[in-house]
């Protein structure tokens, strides 16, 4: 999994490539959690090129959704596989997300 960070004026945008599972879950989390505590600005993720996220992937996207609302800041999933979206409607969670 690679994960590559852009910062504009008002926003972060994190894009992910490659799967989100056991083996890479604690690297995504660690950068997504470096960007939502040191950036006081709304967070756009990029999740078109991720085929798979199992759901310690999900929880660290409600955890970093929670940090956000907490800062009055959003989260933004408006690039997502259609296999990550199945996930997150199988879950309940895509209007959650906004999806």
């Amino acid at each position: 999994m690679e994960i590559d960070i852009q910062e504009n004026d008002n926003l972060v945008i994190i894009t992910v490539h490659g799967d989100i599972e056991m083996m890479t879950i604690k690297t995504f989390k660690q950068k997504l959690f470096e960007v939502g505590q040191n950036f006081d600005k709304d967070i756009e993720i990029d999740l078109s090129d991720v085929d798979y996220i199992d759901s310690s992937g999900v929880g660290v996207l409600i955890s970093l959704l929670k940090l956000q609302k907490k800062k009055e800041k959003a989260l933004k999933m408006e690039k997502v596989s259609s296999k990550v979206l199945n996930v997150l409607k199988l879950s309940s969670l895509s209007d959650v997300f906004n999806l």
